[in-house]
């Protein structure tokens, strides 16, 4: 059975490297894909100034018509007049409607814009690809303007958690050839006195030198990928950022689910610096088991800081 990629977009400039990225991969893995556009209803103030949809009406659906065109026009431009993808027009919520769409359809990766917002957007909640992440259960790729390519420069956030193992999976799968693929894990600083410093860095760095290892070699990657180990220090999302800057990465990609609330809080808090900070695409990869993250903490005495 062929994979199924829902690719998510509303016609505009900013979705059209979403598009072309997802028809590579479609075309690559001879994948079936559907496309959706989400007409969002107009919102309005109630009496007690709280916002309120309005119905669906004769407007509506004009507005309906226009993005399918601008929808129809965009893949027709990125793919081809002989297209033949379906494409649905939803409405409602977005992101609520693109996530219903990848449950229903049983999709193997949602591919959409990355979705550069103004400080207004965030704070109303508009960053549509987050919003998407947090829900998805499949991996959601944010294109970054300009893609037209599978990437071939890819750093992977890794805290040696199921969820960041499967973003090194898929990370891989997505990976053009040749490639560089970097396996970045970010230490914690803990508050240590100096003069056990130096004993708990070196047992940390060897442990998280041979979990790296481990994580390399279980992915089994082909000849045609080159993958790297690193270990960065400090802010964990601004480490990752300042590496992939630094090496001109294509994509980053992590883990985008926490186990519990508090790890939901530190996922949460670097993927959405990842995606509205990168400048490049992001991969974000849902946990699907038990974390496995205690082999470190077993070699160093000290938890590893949740990257992902």
């Amino acid at each position: 059975m062929k994979d199924r990629i829902l690719i998510a977009t509303h016609g505009a400039p900013t979705s059209d490297a979403a598009v072309r990225v997802g028809a590579e991969i479609a075309k690559r893995d001879e994948a079936n894909v559907t496309v959706i556009a989400v007409l969002e209803p107009l919102p309005v103030m109630d009496a007690g100034f709280s916002p309120a949809m309005v119905p669906y009406d004769a407007f509506d659906r004009r507005r309906g018509e226009e993005l399918l065109a601008r929808v129809t026009a965009q893949v027709r431009a990125a793919v081809g007049e002989h297209c033949t993808w379906p494409i649905e027009l939803a409405v409602g919520r977005p992101a609520g409607e693109i996530v219903k769409a990848a449950r229903r359809d049983d999709v193997s990766l949602v591919v959409m814009g990355i979705g550069r917002h103004a400080t207004a957007d965030r704070l109303f909640g508009g960053e549509t690809a987050l919003k998407v992440s947090r829900q998805s259960p499949v991996p959601v790729l944010a294109v970054a303007p300009g893609c037209s390519t599978l990437p071939r420069r890819a750093v992977v956030a890794t805290d040696f958690s199921t969820s960041s193992y499967e973003a090194a999976r898929h990370t891989l799968h997505l990976l053009g050839k040749p490639a560089q693929l970097t396996l970045a894990h970010v230490r914690p600083e803990p508050e240590i006195p100096p003069v056990a410093y130096e004993e708990w860095l070196a047992a940390y760095g060897a442990g998280v030198s041979e979990s790296l290892g481990r994580v390399r070699a279980r992915l089994r990657a082909p000849a045609s990928v080159t993958v790297g180990m690193v270990t960065l220090s400090g802010d964990p999302a601004r480490a990752i950022l300042d590496f992939s800057d630094a090496h001109r990465v294509d994509l980053i990609a992590c883990g985008s689910h926490g186990f519990n609330f508090v790890e939901r809080l530190l996922v949460g808090s670097v993927a959405t610096t990842l995606l509205r900070t990168a400048r490049c695409s992001v991969l974000l990869v849902p946990a699907v088991i038990e974390s496995e993250q205690k082999s470190v903490t077993q070699r160093t005495g000290v938890a590893a800081m949740s990257v992902v």
